[in-house]
């Protein structure tokens, strides 16, 4: 019994940190070679010239990071129906859910590089 307490307690605990930050789509239809991961947080970075955005999660004293990359001409649709061309310096300060695809890229030195392609943006409301 104190085996079982202590299990659902640990999970819910937890739960909330999982939510806040890396996460999973909830169902839908996604792009091919998509595998569902997301990442939530404030957008405090962004990099006009490589369309790399950074969006922070902090909890306590902890901060993470994830650092995404955007496709030029990135578009969201509005509220109205409309598409509308993401800038990169209007996003800093947003809270977003980052929808991505991890992309590996060997170098000719055989060195490694991971980016994190974000094809969807869902902007959330601020914290409180």
């Amino acid at each position: 019994m104190k085996k079982g307490f202590a299990a659902i307690t640990f999970m819910l605990v937890f739960a909330g940190v999982s939510i806040a930050q890396k996460g999973t789509a909830e169902n839908g239809y996604w792009p091919m070679g998509y595998s569902g991961d997301t990442w939530t947080g404030e957008i405090t970075a962004v990099k006009e010239d490589t369309r790399e955005f950074t969006l922070t999660y902090n909890k306590g004293d902890k901060e993470q990071t994830f650092v995404g990359v955007i496709a030029k001409g990135f578009t969201v649709k509005l509220k109205d129906g409309k598409d509308y061309e993401v800038k990169m310096d209007e996003l800093l300060g947003m809270r977003a859910k980052a929808y991505y695809i991890t992309k590996s890229k060997k170098d000719a030195a055989g060195i490694v590089t991971k980016t994190y392609e974000v094809f969807q943006l869902k902007f959330l409301p601020k914290d409180k």
